[in-house]
């Protein structure tokens, strides 16, 4: 568990200080990392691993995924916002600090509250965005694109 930012500890919910779970994951196409995913669960979230001994790691990750799988999520809502990659999304996206980017921040919704947030962040030259009539977001990996 982790400390979060002040912005997501406040779209969890939680007190500035509170401790939460935190999966990294990598997303890839192509065999080409596209995003890299920060997901905050707040421990009342998956209360199951509370005082447990926790495995560490890959493991910990899948199980906090899964007790989080099974919480029934009701829902979400998202912001798409244009940004330039930090050193540690950089690295793991194979792009310069600084690389045009764009991060989605993604709010699960469970039993009322929120359940997680997402904030992932994307490669702007290797994905596409696709609004929907309903007001929905689709993200769509396509190999390299170059202005022309």
């Amino acid at each position: 568990p982790a400390v979060p930012s002040a912005d997501v500890a406040r779209m969890l919910e939680t007190a500035a200080d509170e401790q939460v779970h935190v999966v990294r994951r990598t997303r890839v196409s192509n065999g080409q990392p596209v995003a890299a995913e920060l997901l905050y669960v707040p421990t009342s979230s998956v209360a199951e691993l509370t005082g447990m001994d926790e495995p560490s790691g890959a493991a910990r990750a899948r199980v906090v995924l899964r007790e989080l799988s099974r919480l029934g999520l009701e829902g979400q809502d998202r912001a798409v916002e244009l940004g330039s990659a930090r050193a540690d999304d950089a690295k793991a996206l194979d792009r310069l600090p600084g690389a045009p980017v764009l991060v989605v921040t993604t709010r699960f919704f469970a039993e009322g509250r929120t359940a997680a947030v997402s904030v992932a962040t994307y490669r702007a030259d290797t994905c596409r965005l696709t609004f929907g009539d309903s007001g929905g977001v689709e993200i769509h990996h396509d190999t390299e694109r170059h202005a022309s």
